[in-house]
């Protein structure tokens, strides 16, 4: 009991030291007109995309959406509707989406229709960097020791990583495709849950969107 005593002490003292240690660092370098916790933040948005960084537009009555930031131009499908969420830039989903047991906390799993997340990952390019997707698809034998699940395919001239999950049960039935096309320091994101009455029609509307991405 008493070393137990001991050790809460010590700990609430170390806690102490360090809050006022984090409080002292940011006085001074308030001083100096720098805010490191601001500077961070301010990093991360600075290679975070968001739905604000794409400009949708018109072009011979196909919708698209163009980021300057991102790097890519996205050719959205016929009549889908497109919105950002917390799990990606861009969400695109049918108008008749309706998620798996009408329960909306199983989107993006559709019962009814499809949808499609699309993201990038943007890493810091310093002495040494090296794209961790660019690194697997250099691989040939990590491919070579797999069960098939993981792929590497061609969209367009771009080398891609391509992830297929299947669930197969009595429950629930289909697959996750995940695709990952990485170029510099870019990683652009493509996922797709492909359950419910819609799936191959899901899947071939996939396809076709990957099929469409111009990456700059």
């Amino acid at each position: 009991m008493k070393n137990k005593v001991i050790f809460v002490a010590i700990f609430a003292v170390v806690v102490i030291l360090l809050i006022a240690g984090i409080a002292i660092y940011n006085y001074y370098d308030k001083k100096k007109g720098i805010y490191p916790v601001s500077s961070i933040s301010e990093d991360v948005r600075s290679r975070t995309i968001y739905y604000r960084d794409f400009v949708r537009r018109e072009e011979n009555g196909k919708i698209m959406m163009d980021s300057d930031k991102a790097k890519v131009s996205l050719k959205i499908p016929q009549g889908w509707e497109t919105f950002e969420t917390s799990f990606s830039a861009i969400s695109i989903k049918t108008k008749d989406f309706i998620p798996l047991n009408n329960d909306v906390s199983k989107i993006p799993f559709p019962s009814v229709g499809c949808w499609i997340n699309f993201d990038v990952q943007i890493d810091k390019q310093e002495d040494g960097y090296q794209n961790f997707t660019q690194s697997i698809l250099d691989s040939p034998e990590y491919f070579a020791e797999g069960d098939g699940s993981e792929q590497n395919i061609k969209i367009g001239n771009l080398s891609a990583l391509k992830n297929i999950s299947e669930q197969n049960s009595e429950k629930i039935n289909g697959k996750g495709i995940f695709v990952k096309i990485p170029k510099g320091n870019f990683t652009y994101k493509i996922e797709s849950f492909l359950f419910g009455k819609d799936r191959e029609m899901c899947e071939r509307e996939f396809d076709d969107f990957l099929n469409s991405l111009v990456i700059k």
